[in-house]
């Protein structure tokens, strides 16, 4: 209620305002130089000017475009990497759950060639925390001098 009142009071006070008059012969002038054909050096000014404004829009918006491209490119490979460390991060908790479930001291192989095999038996190494197994460090042989290996 109190804004309507305002509002009231705030028209009132606007129509008190003289009004504004446009000065003598200002319509005869407006339409007599619509009417007149444009000066010859008008035209030639403003095209110096609006080519520069088309050179610096067309730089801006290739610009713009460039650089849009690169942040696309950009969010693809690192989508592209996310995806590849999830499926890293999959195959090294699948790879754990079978080294879990493999018995206590498996023998590993670990690759060779035709002269030599590597062989590595888990219960002959020594754990990470340097406990040793229920052998002695002395006992510890590599597995070319056993036998029962064979």
């Amino acid at each position: 209620m109190e804004d309507q009142h305002l509002g009231q009071h705030l028209g009132q006070l606007l129509r008190e305002l003289p009004q504004e008059q446009a000065r003598p012969g200002f319509t005869a002038r407006v339409l007599s130089r619509l009417e007149a054909p444009p000066a010859p050096g008008m035209q030639k000014r403003w095209q110096p000017r609006l080519a520069a404004a088309v050179a610096v829009t067309v730089a801006l918006t290739g610009g713009l475009v460039y650089n849009s491209r690169i942040e696309a490119e950009r969010a693809a490979k690192v989508a592209r990497a996310q995806q590849i460390l999830h499926e890293l991060r999959a195959e090294h908790g699948r790879i754990k759950k079978e080294l879990e479930a493999l018995p206590d001291a498996p023998v590993l192989y670990l690759g060779g060639d035709e002269k030599t095999d590597l062989v590595v038996d888990m219960g002959q190494v020594r754990s990470a925390e340097g406990a040793e197994s229920a052998e002695s460090a002395e006992d510890i042989q590599p597995a070319t001098y056993r036998y029962d290996t064979f």
